[in-house]
């Protein structure tokens, strides 16, 4: 798989910017589907599935992987051709299609992270010790109020985390799950800055209670 693909052209644009094929397209991201488990894993008919796998097909976004015969029939298992998607600068002023890519794809995140907090065993929410800085978990929501340059640079020192994370990786370690999203939004709704778990010294940022159990 690409570790990102550059989307070319308005049709797979267009193709991919359904909340519905990106639901799809995040379980392929995942892993190796047939239609027919991808079916069974939304409840969804099977007939339905097929036909947006043969559009997201068709816009070489997934491919198939592998085949496997089970009762004389063959199976296709679908894989994504990528780990993420970005639209080419010429399909920009398409405002609308992007939008609804972008949003589609954040709320997939948010689904995801759901059904991995579901499926997580009981040892991941055990506590051992009252200091929350030793636990092996966290969950934060946070509104900040700063420049747009500000925030699309604190993001590139996050991303910069990430990879310093992944680089650290041991066959002897255990799994974890980790799950970011970060946006502009119209105003806040937590109302009370001073339950501020943080320090704040930049001038420039204004926090609103983040939510860090």
């Amino acid at each position: 798989m690409q570790q990102c693909y550059m989307i070319k052209s308005y049709d797979q644009l267009k193709a991919i910017s359904d909340p519905f094929r990106v639901k799809i397209l995040n379980m392929l991201i995942e892993g190796a589907y047939t239609g027919q488990q991808i079916a069974q894993q939304l409840e969804i008919p099977r007939a339905k599935i097929h036909y947006h796998l043969n559009e997201l097909e068709k816009n070489e976004l997934i491919e198939v992987v592998r085949n496997e015969v089970k009762n004389g029939i063959i199976q296709k298992f679908y894989r994504s051709i990528a780990y993420s998607f970005i639209p080419d600068a010429d399909l920009l002023p398409f405002t609308t299609e992007v939008g609804d890519y972008y949003r589609s794809t954040m709320l997939e995140v948010l689904n995801r992270a759901r059904l991995r907090v579901i499926s997580a065993p009981d040892e991941a929410f055990e506590i051992t010790n009252p200091d929350r800085n030793t636990w092996p978990r966290i969950a934060l929501r946070a509104e900040v109020k700063l420049s747009e340059q500000v925030f699309v640079e604190w993001l590139g020192r996050f991303r910069s985390l990430v990879d310093e994370l992944a680089q650290k990786e041991s066959t002897e370690g255990k799994w974890f799950y980790l799950s970011t999203i970060g946006l502009q939004i119209d105003q806040p709704l937590f109302e009370n800055v001073t339950d501020c778990d943080y320090e704040i010294t930049n001038p420039e940022a204004e926090f609103n209670k983040p939510d860090n159990p």
